[in-house]
Order: structure tokens, then sequence, then C-alpha cells
């Protein structure tokens, strides 16, 4: 929602600034004002011309105990990890951030065309809270290769300046929107929409693993560089493409690929669908994270997916919201690209390609309820199975289960209390370190969420 301000201790927040032209400086002293006011709305500036832009922000911070596992990233975008296996004996109690939402920061804009045209922007960075620094679990994930033994798992969320969002785009009535640049996989929106856990970072699966949660198979892939995204909504349908070019080709965006998105609304009643394939993706391999250090070199796949969701909300205070996903994963494209370029590490050894045939499924169900217009209860259950072919016997399961207590204090203040309960099983432990790796981990918390 759009805001404005005017400096703080002369008029009220809520006054226009106008800017003529808008130049980045300008939009520094909007922010240093929003600072001084601790206005808790977005700071709009507009030129002239009428051009809006807005300064907005999560910030969400908590403190929790993790029952296995290594300290603490200050690089990583959740501190910890809680989802994958761990073969930490210790327990880590402490400060994390995004415990529900990814704390980030971004600009967006628009202008009016006429005849409810517009054309429009979005930048987005991703932040540490705890440390300042901007999230990079490709950076977490590096130092751990020689012995850090700090939490990491692989992401699109790499240290960019905009590594949550960068692009422009138009949109009209009836044609739709058109997106190009840095742009959010369709399938994340799917699982922020239908996941019952709000997808928290922390708490859900899915808001934590991005190779399950947005990605259809490979976690880079929940952002899509050098990509156009299509978006329309006709009556009840809403529908969607996307297209990822190939970028450098012994860099993190060498692949190419499409996102196809469908779905449908009547009433209390919500599905949709989204399809993928993608090629020569690259990919830092850590699935058994936080058990033996990270391999040395990045992967290069082919990968294609589908996941499948739906919502019922049965009164205006309960939902209730169920997915299926089925995930592949084999040998690329292009066996002779040479990847020397992890988001701007460079992997201490050649890249390699995936091999035989990798196989994701994953169901999940739940919902939430309001006992009040504050305060909102998630419950959620969650089972992921990985299987490899043509080896047999190596499969690997890992369910969990998890709820969060959310209670806002006003639209942009929330405070939650969280739990996910993992469990690991299957043949397949035991081609990884088994004597290191813990059958179940927990995780208990509490956090503050402060929107701007």
């Amino acid at each position: 929602m759009k805001s404005s301000i005017k400096p703080a201790n002369t008029r009220p927040a809520s006054t226009r600034l106008r800017c003529a032209p808008a130049r980045l400086g300008c939009l520094l002293l909007a922010a240093g004002a929003l600072g001084a006011a601790g206005v808790t709305q977005a700071a709009t500036v507009f030129d002239q011309n009428g051009i809006g832009v807005d300064l907005y922000g999560i910030l969400d911070a908590g403190i929790g105990t993790l029952e296995h596992s290594y300290a603490g990233s200050d690089y990583f975008a959740s501190t910890i990890n809680p989802y994958n296996l761990n073969g930490s004996p210790h327990s880590f109690t402490g400060l994390y951030t995004g415990g529900i939402s990814m704390s980030r920061v971004g600009l967006k804009g628009e202008a009016e065309l006429g005849s409810g045209r517009k054309v429009f922007f979005k930048v987005e960075s991703a932040i540490n809270v705890t440390s300042g620094e901007l999230s990079s679990n490709g950076k977490a994930i590096y130092n751990n290769i020689s012995g850090l033994r700090t939490a990491n798992a692989a992401s699109a969320i790499n240290g960019q300046a905009f590594a949550r969002a960068a692009y422009l785009g138009a949109s009209d009535p009836a044609w739709g929107s058109l997106e190009l640049g840095r742009t959010v996989n369709l399938a994340l929106d799917q699982v922020v929409e239908f996941d019952p856990l709000q997808a928290a970072l922390l708490y859900s699966p899915l808001g934590f693993s991005g190779g399950i949660g947005g990605g259809l198979g490979a976690t880079e892939n929940t952002r899509l560089d050098a990509s156009l995204r299509y978006e329309n909504k006709i009556g009840g349908i809403n529908l969607g493409v996307q297209y990822k070019l190939a970028g450098d080709k012994g860099g993190s965006s060498a692949g190419y690929g499409w996102v196809a998105m469908l779905g449908y609304s009547h009433g209390p009643l919500s599905f949709k669908g989204t399809f993928s394939e993608t090629t020569n993706t690259v990919t830092w391999p850590v699935q058994y994270s936080n058990v033996v250090p990270p391999d040395p070199n990045v992967q290069v796949e082919n990968t294609k997916g589908y996941m499948l969701t739906g919502l019922w909300k049965i009164t205006a205070d309960a939902t209730v919201k169920a997915g299926y996903e089925n995930l592949e994963i084999w040998a690329p494209s292009n066996p002779n690209l040479s990847i020397d370029d992890y988001y701007g590490l460079v992997p201490p050894k050649p890249s390699v390609n995936a091999t035989g045939q990798q196989r994701f499924s994953l169901w999940w169900v739940g919902g939430d309820y309001k006992f009040t217009p504050a305060f909102d209860l998630g419950i959620g259950c969650y089972d992921i199975d990985t299987y490899n072919q043509p080896e047999s016997g190596k499969n690997y399961l890992a369910t969990a289960v998890s709820v969060l207590a959310d209670y806002s204090f006003t639209r942009k203040f929330d405070a939650y209390a969280g739990v996910m309960l993992m469990q690991y099983s299957g043949a397949g432990l035991a081609k990884k370190a088994p004597a290191l790796a813990y059958s179940n981990n927990a995780l208990y918390g509490v956090g503050l969420r402060f929107k701007f």
C-alpha cells in the first residue's frame, strides 16, 4: 500500500513528499525521514509526472533451539538449518533471522499510462538481521567446504545485491502483465498461497527448501535470471508462463527452461498447477547438509517437475490446504559445460554432471484457523520421498509436523511461536554417513516480524 511522508517533527507522516525529479538522492532522503519518523508504512516518493516509488521491507528475527545443529551462520538466510539431516550432537540456542519471512528490503514503483495500463519495477535484497550482511547461502556452503561447520544449504539467495527480485514490466487490464529480468518462479508464488504455514522459512519444509518449495527440483530455480514472466486472470481462471534464457556458459545462470501455471478459483475453492522443465541448471548439491562438509564442486543437471495444490475455505476463519509434487533430476543436456562461477564464488574443483536419475515425491496437508481476527494457528504435515534410479534400495524419506501460532498486534507487527519436528528414514540413509546422522530433529522458537 502506498503512503507518503514529510520530515519528522514538522508535518504528519501521512503527508505526501514530492521530489522532482525522483533521483536516488531524493529516495535516500525519504528513507532517512522514514527512519526518523518511525513510520510503519512504505515510503512513497512521487515526481512531477506522478511516478510512485515505494521503499518497503520485512524484518523478521527470533530466538530458538534446534536439537541437532552446527553453529548459526552470519550469511545463511535463515541462520540455522532445521530441515536437512544433521550430524552435530550439540544443540543450537540463539538468535536467528527469518523465522516466517526472509528478511528483506526493496524498492518498487509504477507509473500510470492511462486506461488502467501501467509500467512497474521491483528490486529486492535479502538480509541477515543478526549480522547486517546480505544473505548468501552460497557463501555459507563455500565456507563449510573447508570444515567450518556452520549451518548451510543451497539457495537462489547468494549475496546478490537484489537476490530476491530485479525486474521491470508492464500490465494491461485485459492482456495481463509481463515482467523481464530476475523474476520469481510461478511455483514459488503457488507455495506461498497453498502452504498451511505461510511458507515459513524455518517452520515449513516448503518454506525452507527451494528444491521442493518453488524450484520444482532445484532450489536455485526459485528465482530465474534473464527470464520473462507473463500472467493473466480471466474470470476465475489464472494462467501464467515463464521462460528463462541461457546465460553465461561458465556461470550459475548457464541453463534455460520454462514454467507454466494454470489455476481456478470459485467461491471457497481454489486449485492450481505448475509444470516446469529446465536444462543445464547449476546447483550446489548439499541435500544431506550438516552431516559431512558440502561437495567442493557444483553440479549441472536437467530438472522436470509439477506441483498440484488445492485450498478450501471452510468458513471465514478456517482454511484447509493440500498439495502434491513430483520432481526429477538427471544428466544435463550439455555434458561439456564447465562451470567456474557460482553467483560470484569460484568452486574449489571443476563442475560435475548429474548422473542416473533422482526423483522426489512430496505431499502435504494442513490448514489454519483464526481464533480471533488477530490470532491464527496453522498446522501442517509433510511427507518427502527421495529415490534414485537405476539404484534400488536407496530411498530416503523425510517427514515433518509443524505448528505455527501467529498473533498480529497491528497489520504491520506480529509475534509468533513455532515448532517443526523432523523424522528421517529409509535405506538411502546407509549411503550417507549413517554413523554421523541423527534420525530426527526438532526446532522450537519464538520471533517478531515487522513490515514497513
